[in-house]
């Protein structure tokens, strides 16, 4: 499935001038997720990298606490002749992604959907918080200040496509290891997480730089990856600050041009 189409559009310019042309727009699916034959939940989301934002989802809202849990993962096309399929969504492809674990943590699954716009939270993630981040890890102000720039150099599908969130994992020296790219920035974390789980990488003296606003989901995801430090070039709220603060992991804001602000944890930049 491609993460973008084509459709016909007409441009307006001032003036009144009209032109009809085509234009190459961001694909939307939908991911319906379960876990141990129960449906978990569906998230809008680009179709690319989807065992990755499966995997991360499922251990970044605590329904496993490891990769090790996970014993089989199936990708395949949702049936929609049994109403999956909204009649307000007629051309949206359904993607189904059937997990088995050994282990799950959470108890009575409620299923529901999350919107490439916002994330989602309940009172489970704030009841079970992750661990506390201990990493010693320093990095250097000039290192912050080059990230906006790797990481929007880095992008593959943004400049062709617009619309498009991203995530990228660097090392303490910013160096970019990996980036991943949705219409939602909550699925471009997740699809992170999934990566670092299906390879084994230790995130102890890694950063995430993503480019969405840093709330409180964000901050409970990265917490139990157990990351030192996240940066964004856009806003923090309050409550990932303290949040933030809690876990011990450092929060970074507004990270672009010649500037940033520290939110939580400021020790470890120099």
């Amino acid at each position: 499935m491609e993460l973008g189409n084509s459709i016909k559009i007409e441009k307006i310019r001032s003036g009144g001038k009209r032109e009809k042309k085509a234009d190459l727009i961001p694909q939307e699916a939908l991911l319906h997720l379960y876990l141990n034959g129960h449906k978990i939940c569906v998230i809008s989301c680009s179709p690319e990298d989807l065992i990755e934002l499966a995997i991360g989802y499922v251990f970044s809202h605590g329904y496993v606490d490891a990769y090790k849990s996970i014993n089989i993962i199936e990708m395949c096309g949702e049936d929609i002749e049994n109403g999956n399929r909204s009649p307000d969504e007629p051309g949206m492809e359904n993607i189904s992604a059937k997990i088995r674990a050994d282990v799950v943590m959470r108890g009575k699954i409620e299923p529901g959907y999350i919107s490439s716009g916002c994330g989602s939270i309940d009172g489970k993630d704030t009841a079970s918080l992750p661990s506390l981040i201990k990493s010693k890890i320093t990095v250097s102000s000039d290192t912050i200040l080059g990230l906006n720039r790797k990481n929007l150099s880095a992008q593959k599908h943004k400049k062709a496509l617009g619309g498009l969130h991203s995530a990228s994992l660097f090392d303490i020296r910013g160096m970019l290891l990996l980036v991943r790219e949705d219409i939602g920035r909550h699925n471009c974390l997740d699809k992170i997480i999934g990566h670092t789980l299906i390879n084994d990488m230790d995130l102890s003296d890694k950063m995430i730089f993503t480019s969405g606003r840093v709330s409180i989901d964000l901050v409970l995801k990265a917490g139990r990856i157990l990351v030192p430090v996240v940066v964004t070039n856009s806003s923090v709220t309050h409550s990932a600050a303290m949040m933030a603060q809690r876990l011990g992991l450092t929060i970074i804001g507004y990270a672009r041009g010649n500037r940033f602000n520290i939110y939580s944890c400021p020790e470890r930049i120099m």
